[in-house]
């Protein structure tokens, strides 16, 4: 907390990280509505900044709730978050790339119960990943509706997900239907174990996943045009 408000660690994306030879291509990318939106629910946005690809755990603690934002690939230091969220209990919401994270997430930790793994979680991701070519995700068609989001109208990017009754994202949003914003080419496939998928569109890709009343992920972007902002007020309750 910081002047009596709750402070949010917005996570970024990498396109490139460590995959050529430009130091400089190694960039944290942040997109401004998700500060926008943290910011409108009365907290302090923060971007999490990781150090050679890894985020510190000081740097997590410093945050009371964090955001997992849009982008390109599920990094180590996502799974590095999430794990801190889900060790100390606090709330995190990942959109888009933010959810699929989740997923990789628990998948990971899975593959750690099996491998009798006691390392570090971002650092097994990083293996399964690069030796194993696991992702724990499918390629999904008909879901990146744009690659642009306009500033005014978002209504032709949007399409109906359906809510579980009773699922934690229902409460959050208060509905068990909604129009969202959808920008994405991959999807959950098989949910991992401790996930519960909550969200679906009518041609069932996932849309929703949680984990207990702390952990919610949105396939669509909430973010986008500010229509749903109670999912943004669930994190300074």
């Amino acid at each position: 907390m910081l002047h009596g408000r709750k402070v949010i660690g917005i996570v970024p994306t990498a396109p490139l990280l460590m995959e050529t030879e430009n130091r400089y291509d190694d960039k944290y990318m942040f997109t401004d509505t998700y500060e926008v939106r943290v910011a409108e629910a009365g907290m302090i946005p923060v971007g999490v900044l990781p150090v050679e690809g890894r985020i510190r755990t000081d740097v997590l603690e410093l945050c009371d709730a964090f955001v997992v934002q849009g982008g390109t690939h599920v990094r180590p230091y996502h799974i590095d978050v999430i794990d801190h969220a889900v060790k100390t209990g606090k709330k995190l919401l990942g959109i888009c790339l933010g959810c699929q994270a989740i997923q990789c997430y628990f998948a990971t930790a899975a593959e750690a119960e099996k491998r009798q793994w006691e390392g570090n979680m971002g650092s097994l991701f990083a293996i399964l990943r690069k030796t194993e070519n696991t992702v724990f995700l499918k390629p999904v068609e008909g879901h990146r509706l744009s690659e642009i989001v306009p500033r005014e109208d978002t209504s032709a990017l949007k399409h109906k997900v359906l809510l579980s009754e009773g699922s934690l994202a229902a409460k959050v949003f208060g509905l068990t239907s909604l129009m969202g914003v959808s920008l994405h080419s991959f999807c959950i496939d098989e949910p991992a174990p401790g996930l519960a998928v909550s969200g679906r569109a009518e041609d069932g890709t996932v849309e929703a996943v949680e984990h207990g009343d702390r952990i919610l992920g949105t396939q669509f972007h909430p973010d986008a045009d500010g229509e749903l902002p109670m999912v943004f007020a669930w994190l300074a309750k």
